[in-house]
């Protein structure tokens, strides 16, 4: 599946809390002209946003795309990093560092608990110049986190800019595999 799994469809909308079915064709055709599955809506510290699209989508839309409601949030057990969560349809919640070295402090934004996280974006089209990719695979393989691509999109142009070819299977896997 081709999935962008950091998206901002609220301020890329307008900042609509709830939004109407005609706003949720806007993004469902984004999508669609973008030749994506799915994405995920991953507001600041807000998940019930991305719950509201997915019911537009569902109940509405025949379910056109995949949506996955997340958020990105601020955790002090990561040293006031952000992470993203996202709401897997199996019930699991699968956590990535979103823009790495943006605009955490330390060495590159590495000193936290990266056994919280499941991923890691090695892309993202909104801060691709400050994340060093050779740091990130490094951390990838020490912690065995998936490399992630995401538009971090705060428009609907920006939407699928970036994205990744993906399983929910292969997702579900990682969210197993940090469980123990």
């Amino acid at each position: 599946m081709k999935l962008d799994l950091h998206t901002h469809c609220m301020e890329a909308t307008g900042m609509v809390a709830y939004p109407s079915i005609d706003l949720v064709r806007k993004i469902v055709k984004r999508v669609n002209d973008r030749g994506l599955d799915g994405i995920a809506i991953t507001e600041h510290d807000d998940k019930e946003y991305g719950f509201r699209v997915k019911k537009i989508v569902d109940k509405s839309l025949d379910s056109q795309i995949l949506i996955i409601p997340g958020r990105e949030i601020t955790v002090k057990e990561m040293g006031w990093a952000e992470m993203v969560e996202l709401f897997l349809p199996n019930g699991s919640t699968f956590r990535f560092l979103p823009h790495p070295s943006y605009p955490y402090p330390g060495d590159d934004g590495f000193e936290y608990d990266m056994n919280l996280l499941q991923g890691i974006e090695i892309g993202n089209a909104l801060h691709d110049r400050q994340i060093n990719k050779k740091r990130v695979k490094e951390i990838s393989k020490k912690y065995n986190l998936i490399l992630l691509k995401n538009s971090d999109a705060h428009t609907l142009d920006e939407i699928g800019s970036f994205h990744n070819e993906i399983s929910l299977e292969e997702l579900y896997l990682f969210t197993k595999y940090s469980l123990g």
